[in-house]
């Protein structure tokens, strides 16, 4: 049985033509999928991955509902179609693939991004549009301003809203849902599909139906997934001879932090590659030109942070490399599904410390994804393969070789030894390339990593050291993001962390006594990001915690002093704290709370977009 194509799908005529135009000849599973006469007129949520055509597919929903059986839009007025996506990288590209889409049909599409002139949207407006692509910021600055009417609105559509909602946008998207048409069609495009995506489809649209155009085990089937544990202070080093070994035509690094970025960034510019970096310290020109240099070839690496590269268009990626763990299994699969696109074939790997195994294990297990565990490629064998690529590129450029060149190479050739000349080109080849590091420490842990489920920890309990952080309930001391501050500041795991007590104006916890050394010297250096927090030594909390029910947090009553005098006479000696539980929080997915006079805060997703 033959594939079906656009016009057996009762696709538009118009958009037929244009299709036709660009080389589209049969859809993806996504086009197919929302376009089945089953579903015509429905609210959808369709799960789809990065680079499955899903651009085209809200097109062809948007063409079947605006459009119906006109051939044409008629004048342009208020909008009858809106695409909300997370970035402005992301909008402009969705407007531009739209409007090649929709010309046959006269449709005028606009985009309404942060970074852009409003004053000239605006106009845009005025003069009259079919569809408005933006993101959520602005769109939501444009319908304050009574500049952006959706009154007319038959269609709207989410792109990437699992994006969206991670990057806090959720207030935004609401106020627009709600100033649009109750009786608008809604269309919901994620490559996941997480609890509160589901929640927002079931408040904002009418009995959505499900579209999983792409099934969870096809997810990662084009990319080829390999895993490495690395020493943490040659993390850098294992990202160079990664990139070596595998000698992409493009990659795809991710960082944690914009400071991580910024430094990877000149340490692979400095060792010879030709690297660019994105973060949310570029101002938009900068981060549009460094894009540029990487899709017309100039740059060969990106070096990003997760909320930087969303919603880029980067096409042709054929490798990611997590130098850093994504936060959970969804980012993992937001990340790697910059490569392995529309057919080809892509690579992702993945670094971890020791300490980090398990929790990549389990992040992987979540994801459905069974990588390759191997060794970070060695030196020795990244320069083997540059000398069997030498000889390759030898081999081809000798074949064939015209008249002239022959004389002139026989002319070098004469009164020189050939080892000679080979041992000069070998030499040169070598120079023009970024020197592999050598990785003892990252040989000897990975030798040492266990292998397989954690096992269950048994005998005494660890023994723990005491510390504060001057930051406690009157500043809204939340364990849910004292935690991961706390590893970030000392360089430790969530295994290295026990309990956490929390007191009026500070927080005490433990941390293991074999680490503590070392956090200590870590969290002793100062944080730009959060200047006003120390961290120092202290004691155990006092007796009254010690009565107290055990468990992972514990947080201290508040002082009796306003409710009762203090005994006169010291306190007897104290009662010894509970034994360390490595662990003993496990936060679940959160939204830190942002604080106020203490310069720590979470950034929360732009108003722009």
């Amino acid at each position: 049985m033959s594939a079906p194509d656009f016009a057996s799908l009762a696709a538009h005529p118009a958009l037929q033509r244009a299709l036709a135009a660009h080389g589209y000849a049969e859809p993806t599973p996504v086009q197919a999928g929302v376009l089945d006469p089953a579903l015509r007129g429905k609210d959808l949520l369709v799960s789809s991955r990065t680079g499955s055509g899903k651009t085209v597919a809200f097109g062809l929903v948007l063409a079947e509902t605006l459009l119906g059986d006109a051939p044409t839009f008629g004048r342009g007025g208020r909008p009858l179609g809106l695409v909300i996506a997370p970035t402005r990288e992301l909008a402009v590209q969705v407007q531009r693939e739209l409007g090649w889409l929709f010309g046959p049909a006269g449709g005028i599409v606009t985009a309404c991004v942060g970074g852009l002139d409003p004053r000239r949207e605006a106009q845009a407006l005025k003069a009259g549009v079919h569809i408005v692509v933006g993101t959520p910021g602005r769109l939501v600055d444009h319908i304050e301003r009574k500049v952006l009417d959706l009154s007319a609105l038959g269609a709207l559509v989410l792109d990437e809203a699992d994006e969206m909602l991670d990057m806090g946008f959720r207030e935004e998207l609401e106020s627009i849902l709600k100033a649009a048409p109750q009786q608008r069609r809604t269309i919901l495009f994620s490559a996941t599909l997480p609890k509160p995506i589901v929640e927002l489809a079931r408040s904002y649209t009418r009995e959505p139906v499900r579209v999983t155009a792409t099934p969870p085990k096809q997810a990662h089937e084009d990319i080829t997934y390999r895993a490495h544990v690395v020493a943490q202070r040659e993390r850098e080093h294992a990202i160079v001879n990664v990139l070596r070994a595998l000698e992409p035509a493009s990659a795809l690094v991710f960082r944690a932090r914009r400071d991580l970025v910024t430094h990877t960034a000149a340490s692979l510019s400095e060792r010879g590659f030709e690297t660019v970096a994105i973060s949310g310290e570029l101002t938009q020109t900068e981060r549009l030109r460094a894009l540029k240099s990487l899709r017309d070839g100039r740059a060969r690496v990106l070096v990003a942070t997760d909320v930087a590269a969303r919603g880029l268009d980067l096409p042709g990626i054929e490798l990611v490399l997590h130098a850093d763990l994504p936060q959970d299994a969804s980012a993992l699969q937001h990340r790697s599904g910059r490569t392995g696109r529309a057919g080809k074939k892509g690579q992702a790997v993945l670094l971890a410390s020791p300490q980090e195994r398990y929790k990549l294990d389990r992040m992987l297990r979540e994801a459905g994804v069974t990588p390759e565990w191997a060794p970070v490629p060695a030196a020795d064998l990244i320069r083997q393969q540059d000398e069997a690529r030498l000889a390759a590129e030898v081999s081809a450029a000798a074949s064939e070789a015209p008249e002239d060149e022959l004389t002139a190479a026989r002319a070098l050739l004469a009164g020189r030894d050939p080892l000679a000349l080979a041992l000069a080109l070998l030499r040169r080849a070598r120079a023009s390339l970024p020197a592999p590091e050598e990785l003892p420490e990252t040989t000897r842990v990975a030798s040492e990593a266990p292998r397989g489920p954690k096992p269950v920890r048994k005998g005494p309990p660890v023994e723990a050291a005491w510390f504060r952080i001057s930051i406690g309930r009157e500043k809204q001391a939340d364990p849910k993001w004292i935690l991961p501050l706390l590893c970030r500041r000392g360089g430790v795991t969530r295994d290295e962390i026990g309990k956490i007590v929390i007191l009026a104006a500070e927080t005490r916890f433990e941390v293991a006594k074999v680490a503590a050394s070392r956090f200590a010297a870590a969290a002793r250096v100062p944080d730009p990001r959060a200047p006003g927090l120390r961290i120092e030594p202290a004691r155990p909390p006092g007796e009254a915690l010690a009565t107290r029910p055990p468990g992972p947090v514990e947080e201290a009553p508040p002082s009796p002093a306003a409710s009762a005098p203090r005994p006169s006479a010291p306190r007897s000696a104290e009662r010894r704290s509970a034994p360390f539980k490595p662990g003993g929080f496990r936060p679940g997915p959160h939204k830190p709370r942002p604080l106020s006079g203490n310069g720590h805060s979470v950034k929360r997703g732009s108003r722009d977009g």
